[in-house]
């Protein structure tokens, strides 16, 4: 497939993890990159909420070597939520909000009121910088892999992490955009889990905009091009943000086919 997602049964069933607790854990490994390599198979993983991890879900955990969590949801959410069975599982763990408590009354930092999702996406490297370039710092240090970070759903927050780590490896864009579209084949049952959920039930289905609730080309497309042209592109605003080159560096040598 031109896009550089994997068209066989094997490759899809080695990217997608097969557990019953989360819906949309994946390798973010197999990737083309524009030079020619491709990312690291069994290294960096992205997920929706753990919360909900079986036994034998751990068990497949444990077979990967998971070493590391970090958790993009506010700490209430996390408090709220908790991590469920992960939480005996001795792997090192870290809450860093995208959206921090408070950032969505902080008037220097509004919040998008309308329904585009890629200025939402631009919106939560305002609120949540710090916790952005300390995932990232976190994501370079070889010895936190392989890792998996996570939000609710997997889809907003994660997607926008995914996106940069992605486009720091000089993963090509149109697999990045594809890449945050595979979240919409998962999004039914990980919208029928919010159903049920006493908190985020309310708001499924309600005035929200549709797009809310779906991994749309256009949103990964719009909050890239955003980039591009506020800040000339992923990579320089991380390193606006604090990244440093050497994170970079260390990034790529642990996340890219040698």
């Amino acid at each position: 497939m031109s896009n550089g997602m994997e068209a066989t049964g094997d490759a899809e069933r080695a990217r997608l993890l097969p557990l019953v607790g989360a819906f949309n854990f994946r390798d973010l490994g197999g990737y083309p990159t524009v030079d020619g390599r491709r990312t690291r198979w069994g290294r960096l993983f992205r997920s929706d909420t753990l919360g909900e991890l079986t036994e034998d879900d751990l068990r497949v955990l444990r077979d990967l070597g998971l070493a590391t969590v970090l958790d993009l949801r506010s700490p209430s959410e996390a408090e709220r939520d908790g991590r469920g069975l992960l939480a005996t599982v001795p792997v090192r763990y870290l809450n860093l909000p995208v959206i921090p408590e408070g950032a969505t009354n902080n008037p220097a930092v509004p919040e998008p009121i309308d329904g585009d999702m890629g200025a939402r996406y631009l919106w939560y490297l305002e609120a949540g910088r710090d916790s952005v370039v300390q995932a990232l710092g976190m994501i370079a240090d070889e010895a936190n892999l392989p890792l998996v970070f996570h939000c609710t759903a997997g889809k907003d927050r994660t997607g926008v992490l995914a996106a940069l780590v992605l486009s720091l490896l000089g993963v090509e864009r149109e697999v990045i955009v594809a890449d945050y579209v595979e979240t919409q084949a998962r999004m039914h049952l990980i919208i029928e889990r919010l159903r049920n959920h006493p908190v985020y039930g309310k708001a499924v289905g309600d005035d929200l905009p549709p797009n809310r609730f779906a991994a749309q080309a256009a949103s990964m497309v719009s909050f890239l091009g955003g980039l591009d042209e506020r800040h000339g592109g992923p990579t320089a605003w991380l390193l606006q943000a604090g990244l440093d080159e050497g994170a970079v560096e260390r990034l790529q040598a642990g996340l890219l086919e040698r």
